[in-house]
C-alpha cells in the first residue's frame, strides 16, 4: 500500500553526488569550445598576418631584412562570401592557384564576365570577348572610400616653388600677401611613381627601391586638398593641374568678386590656346574674407571633382589625356590668403611594362587580383605555370605544374656525373622529385585567373601593430 501524502519520505539529493562524473562534464565543455572555436574560424572569422609587400602601402608587409619589419594583422571576414560574391576592389584573401597550399591577399580588380586592360596606368573594363583596345573599354571609377585608401600622399613640405610677392612657405602651410602663384612639384614638370610614396610614419625613407622601377612613369591623376582664408582683395583663387598640353582650372570667386560670380571648372588646351569645356556651379558663391574653408580638387580616372567644405560643388567627365606630365599650381588673384593643412596625393598607377599580362578574358565565377604594390606585386600580370611531363610506373605519363618561380621553383640539382634532379612543389602544394632527363619540359603557361572557389574572405579591419618609433598606429578598416 502506498503510503499518504502525509507520510510520503521525500528523497534529498546529496550535491556531492549529483554529479558522478565531472571529468567527463569538463572534456565535454572543452570539446564544444574546441568545435565553436574552428567553426568560427572556418565560418565567420580569422585573423591573418600579411606575409608580403604586396599590398603596401594599405596593408604592411614590410621586411626590415633584419628580422624585423612591419606586418599588419588582419581580421579576415569568412561568413558574407556564403551568401554573395565578392564584388570589384574588396581586399580578398584567397587560395594562391599556383599554390593552393598558400594564402594570399590582393585587391579584386576584375569580375567576370568581363574583359579587363591596363591602360596609361588606370584600369578598363569591356563585355567579355571585346577586341584588345577597342573603344568599348571604359574606365572603371572607384568609391569614394576606395579612391582614399589607394591615394599615396606626397610630402608637399619645402617643395612648392613660389612665384609671387611676399609669398612664404613653412611646413603645409603657404602665406600669400598678394597675387602670385604656388607650384609643385618645385623642381621638376612632373609627378612620378616614386615607390616611397604615401608609406606611413617613417617607413617611406626605409623602403628599398632598388629594382622596383621607382619613377618610371608620368601620373596625371592627383587631389589636391587644403584650406584657404582669403584676404578681402582676392579676386579668384584656383587650383591648376595641367596633364600634358591640357589645363584643368578649378576656380572659387575670392571676397572682391562680384555678387553674382560662381565656382567653376575649366579646361583649356595650352597648345591651341583655346578653352576646350566650363562648368559653372548652379549658385553664386564666393569665398569669405578671413575665413577658413576648406577644398579640394582632383582629376581621377577622367573625371573632374570640385569640393568646398566636403562637399562636392563640381564634376564633369573629360577625355582620357595622352600625355601624363602633371604639377600643381595655387594662384591667387587680385590679392593674397592664408593657406594651410596643403596636401597633394597621386593615384595608383598600375604598372604594365615588364609584365606578362596586362589584359584579361575573365568568365564568369572568376576574379583577376592585383596588388596595391603594383611595382612590387606578385599578381595576375605576371603569374604562370612551369609544366612537365613525368613518367609513371605504368608506362604512362603524368602532367605535373607548379608556380614557375625562377630559380625558387623548380630547383634543378645536377650530381657528380652531371645527372640533373628535379626537385618541384605543383600547385597543390605536394612536392616531386624526378629525374630532369626522364621528363619532358612543355614550357609556362599563363594562370592568372582565381576561381571562385578559391576565395576565402574578405580584409575587413587592420588591428596590429602599433609602432611608436616609427610613427606607426595600425588600426583602421580596410577599405
Amino acid at each position: 500500500m502506498s503510503p499518504s501524502p502525509s507520510t510520503a519520505v521525500t528523497k534529498k539529493t546529496d550535491p556531492t553526488t549529483e554529479r558522478t562524473h565531472p571529468w567527463r562534464d569538463n572534456i565535454e565543455a572543452i570539446t564544444v569550445s574546441i568545435i565553436i572555436i574552428v567553426l568560427f574560424k572556418y565560418f565567420i572569422l580569422e585573423a591573418y598576418k600579411i606575409p608580403t609587400g604586396s599590398m603596401q602601402p594599405t596593408l604592411m608587409g614590410w621586411d626590415d631584412g633584419e628580422g624585423g619589419g612591419v606586418f599588419d594583422r588582419v581580421l579576415v571576414d569568412k561568413f558574407s562570401f556564403h551568401y554573395r560574391d565578392p564584388e570589384r576592389f574588396e581586399v580578398v584573401v584567397f587560395r594562391y592557384p599556383l599554390d593552393q597550399s598558400k594564402n594570399f591577399i590582393k585587391r579584386v580588380v576584375g569580375v567576370g564576365p568581363e574583359s579587363l586592360e591596363i591602360r596609361g596606368g588606370d584600369l578598363y573594363s569591356a563585355p567579355l570577348g571585346t577586341a584588345n583596345g577597342s573603344d568599348d573599354f571604359k574606365i572603371i571609377r572607384r568609391s569614394r572610400s576606395v579612391l582614399n585608401a589607394q591615394l599615396k600622399s606626397l610630402d608637399v613640405a619645402g617643395e612648392w616653388r613660389l612665384d609671387g610677392d611676399n609669398w612664404r612657405s613653412v611646413g603645409q602651410s603657404i602665406s600669400a600677401s598678394g597675387a602670385g602663384q604656388a607650384v609643385f612639384p618645385r623642381t621638376s614638370n612632373n609627378i612620378r611613381d616614386q615607390y616611397a610614396d604615401g608609406y606611413p610614419g617613417k617607413l617611406g625613407a626605409l623602403q628599398n627601391i632598388a629594382g622596383k622601377r621607382s619613377g618610371a612613369n608620368a601620373v596625371g591623376d592627383v587631389r589636391v586638398t587644403g584650406t584657404i582664408a582669403a584676404a578681402a582683395e582676392c579676386s579668384e583663387f584656383f587650383v591648376e593641374l595641367r596633364e600634358g598640353a591640357i589645363h584643368y582650372r578649378f576656380a572659387l570667386p575670392g571676397p572682391a568678386a562680384d555678387e553674382a560670380a560662381k565656382p567653376y571648372v575649366r579646361t583649356h588646351n595650352s597648345r591651341t590656346g583655346l578653352d576646350t569645356r566650363k562648368k559653372l556651379a548652379v549658385s553664386p558663391w564666393k569665398l569669405p574674407t578671413g575665413s577658413a574653408v576648406d577644398f579640394a580638387a582632383q582629376n581621377v580616372d577622367d573625371l573632374l571633382e570640385l569640393e568646398v567644405d566636403g562637399e562636392v560643388v563640381l564634376t564633369f567627365e573629360i577625355p582620357a589625356a595622352t600625355e601624363r606630365t602633371c604639377t600643381v599650381s595655387l594662384v591667387t588673384e587680385g590679392g593674397g590668403a592664408e593657406f594651410t593643412e596643403l596636401g597633394v596625393a597621386r593615384d595608383i598607377y598600375y604598372t604594365s611594362a615588364g609584365q606578362r599580362t596586362t589584359s584579361w578574358d575573365i568568365p564568369a565565377d572568376h576574379f583577376v587580383m592585383l596588388g596595391d604594390n603594383t611595382q612590387d606585386s606578385s599578381d595576375a600580370r605576371d603569374w604562370n605555370l612551369t609544366r612537365f611531363e613525368v613518367p609513371t610506373e605504368d608506362g604512362q605519363t603524368e602532367l605535373v605544374r607548379g608556380n614557375n618561380r625562377g630559380t625558387e621553383n623548380p630547383i634543378i640539382v645536377a650530381n657528380e656525373q652531371g645527372k640533373a634532379t628535379v626537385f618541384m612543389q605543383d600547385e597543390f602544394g605536394e612536392r616531386w622529385v624526378f629525374p630532369r632527363d626522364s621528363a619532358r619540359s612543355l614550357g609556362p603557361v599563363g594562370l592568372a585567373l582565381v576561381p571562385r572557389s578559391l576565395i576565402r574572405g574578405r580584409a575587413v579591419l587592420v588591428v596590429w601593430p602599433l609602432a611608436p618609433s616609427l610613427d606607426i598606429y595600425r588600426l583602421k578598416w580596410v577599405r
